[in-house]
């Protein structure tokens, strides 16, 4: 339980990281709008890539509170209950979708020029937030039956 604690932490520190990152657009807004204009003939989706990077970062933020709500429920309730199963199944799925999306995108953007190196790897972060997210469902699904073993060993005592 302890590594769990520590995940915890760590997922609450990278929350708050985020909600800084939040505020970054809050408060610099008129410095990136200023970078958008300048930057909107050079870049494959123009005027959207700030709204694209904007939503990509919603997504993995909505993870990262699937993934705290989840560990909080393992602390408090246990491993192997129908909360904590839930719950972690809709965080790898989100993980898996936004990693998904963010390569698709990034790939878009390789094929129509750039700084190849950089986005080369960001291609290979998107394809490790993608298999993060395959390991997160699987993980759920280890959960799942670790579940059903339970629920059918108290049903046996």
């Amino acid at each position: 339980m302890g590594k769990i604690k520590i995940l915890f932490g760590i997922t609450c520190i990278l929350v708050f990281i985020y909600l800084l990152h939040f505020g970054s657009y809050i408060v610099l807004a008129d410095f990136y709008s200023g970078i958008a204009e300048a930057t909107e003939n050079e870049l494959v989706f123009g005027k959207y890539n700030f709204v694209i990077s904007f939503v990509q970062s919603l997504g993995v933020f909505t993870g990262l509170l699937t993934s705290l709500k989840c560990l909080y429920t393992i602390i408090k309730e246990g491993f192997f209950t129908a909360t904590s199963k839930k719950l972690m199944n809709w965080a790898g799925l989100i993980f898996l979708f936004s990693g998904v999306v963010m390569c698709i995108l990034d790939i878009v953007r390789f094929a129509h020029g750039g700084d190849e190196v950089a986005i080369i790897g960001i291609i290979m972060l998107d394809f490790m937030f993608t298999l993060f997210g395959f390991v997160v469902l699987i993980v759920a699904d280890m959960a799942q039956t670790g579940y059903q073993l339970k629920s059918e060993n108290d049903l046996t005592i």
